[in-house]
């Protein structure tokens, strides 16, 4: 969260004239300054008036105050690490200057230094009512109000700064910050659901291999086997149906957990033989580790099933995952152990079960959140599968561009490779030891129209390819889709 620096106050605080001290009229300055303070500020509020003054103000000794010592004094305090004596001496001559804007913005800000958002927003109102140009003000007031946890009255202040103002460079910069931390922030507890409706066309609707002949070999005689047309990819067009929740919840101790939960089925124009069904259900806890040397570590664990279903056959995956989270730099980097297993309905001879070793990393920076996965496995034979013992390799990358409110870019990037450990089968030439390579791309733009990026309609435009290369023909597949679609988000 941006620290307010007192320094900074002359870019942003609003022009003022210059004071003359008369020590002699106080009385009927006292009394001028009220009455001239109220007229000037209905004026402002009726007029939009960029900047706004008043005859200089006085205690009750008489004695006149410089907002711009005042300023001086305070920043020196917190250059020295006393932010509650800064705002002690700043506060102490509120009931004097209350209302100017100058003075109420260095209140706020500092008492945003000093920890005290409620005295802050109390203050930066006063600013923007009196001096609603003010754009400063308006940011450190959504600040003060993120921190008293009004997540959506700060959204909604920035909402309002985008649309009234043109923020310079610098202040634009702060803004895309907070706003991070705001969703950051809404995503730290509760609910949140997804549900979509998307339409797409395929070059392999039916997974149909990018070879047409096997090469054989019969008593070591090669022989090309000619495969039948029905093994060719079949382009298709579909129709696909998404919903996800996801609750995330903060506990005791700083721990916190999350739920998610996803379903999707597509539906084939022509190919209604491959539809498909995927449900997805898991968890995951974390701590952190208070009796380790590095700050912000924390232990992980979870847990996930998936029912992968096409007509005749369904795949189960189970998984239990535990490791350590730690910060590093930007990042934070988890190592972590996998336990899965797979069951295949009506093909036992490929259930398997496969301990992985993995590292993950999620970085941002700006308006770029970024990171990927690394993990390597044993994907052992239950039930002596053709082929045997398998290793096996993945490698994800991925990033996220928020180009614009409301717009954000995505891509990802993946590589698999697979290797068995026995000979396939005696059958293929070539085919002693199957290996197989997993390459595909995924890109991804969600655009919410209109201004509010919060609005709950969504367009997302999909594009991904996948090839699978192999030294033996049946494991030999590329695949292109595209789809669009209209997504609901619940917050």
């Amino acid at each position: 969260m941006r620290q307010p620096a007192v320094t900074s106050l002359p870019s942003l605080a609003p022009a003022r004239t210059s004071r003359c001290a008369c020590p002699q009229r106080a009385v009927l300055s006292a009394v001028l300054s009220s009455v001239l303070a109220a007229a000037l500020a209905t004026a402002c509020l009726l007029t939009s008036c960029p900047a706004f003054s008043q005859p200089p103000a006085t205690d009750s000794s008489h004695r006149v105050i410089d907002t711009g010592e005042l300023r001086i004094k305070a920043q020196t305090l917190l250059d020295q690490g006393k932010p509650d004596e800064a705002l002690a001496i700043v506060a102490a001559e509120e009931s004097a200057l209350a209302n100017d804007p100058e003075y109420d913005y260095l209140l706020g800000t500092t008492a945003l230094a000093a920890g005290k958002p409620a005295v802050a927003v109390n203050a930066l109102e006063r600013a923007v009512l009196v001096q609603p140009g003010f754009a400063g003000a308006w940011l450190d007031l959504a600040i003060a109000h993120f921190r008293l946890g009004d997540i959506e009255v700060a959204d909604g202040i920035l909402q309002h700064i985008d649309t009234q103002f043109d923020p310079p460079p610098h202040l634009r910069t702060e803004i895309a910050e907070v706003r991070r931390k705001i969703a950051r922030a809404r995503l730290t507890s509760g609910w949140q659901a997804e549900f979509g409706a998307f339409t797409g066309h395929t070059n392999n609707a039916n997974f149909g291999l990018s070879v047409s002949s096997l090469q054989l070999n019969l008593s070591g005689t090669p022989v090309s086997l000619l495969l039948d047309p029905s093994y060719s990819p079949r382009s298709d067009s579909f129709n696909e149906f998404r919903a996800t929740t996801t609750g995330r919840f903060d506990h005791a101790e700083n721990a916190h957990s999350e739920i998610y939960a996803s379903a999707r089925y597509r539906g084939y124009t022509t190919e209604s033989t491959h539809d498909q069904r995927d449900a997805i259900i898991s968890a995951m806890w974390r701590r952190p580790l208070d009796w380790i040397a590095i700050e912000g570590a924390s232990v992980v664990a979870g847990g996930s099933a998936r029912s992968l279903s096409y007509p005749g056959q369904t795949v189960t995956i189970t998984q239990a995952s535990g490791g350590l989270r730690l910060p590093v730099g930007s990042c934070q980097v988890t190592g972590r152990t996998d336990l899965e297993y797979r069951f295949f309905s009506g093909l036992g001879a490929y259930d398997a079960g496969i301990p992985w070793l993995g590292v993950s990393a999620e970085c941002a920076k700006g308006d770029i959140q970024y990171g990927g996965q690394q993990r390597i496995g044993l994907d052992y034979s239950i039930n002596n599968r053709p082929g045997g013992n398998t290793l096996r390799t993945e490698t994800v990358g991925f990033g996220r561009w928020h180009a614009r409110p409301n717009l954000q870019l995505g891509a990802m990037m993946f590589f698999a490779y697979a290797k068995d450990a026995d000979p396939y089968s005696p059958l293929l030439a070539r085919g002693d030891q199957r290996w197989v390579n997993r390459f595909g791309q995924k890109l991804e733009a969600i655009w919410v129209p209109g201004t509010n990026p919060r609005s709950p309609w969504a367009v997302v435009i999909e594009y991904e390819n996948i090839a699978d290369r192999s030294n033996i023909g049946l494991s030999n597949m590329k695949i292109n889709q595209f789809q669009v679609g209209l997504v609901y988000r619940y917050f």
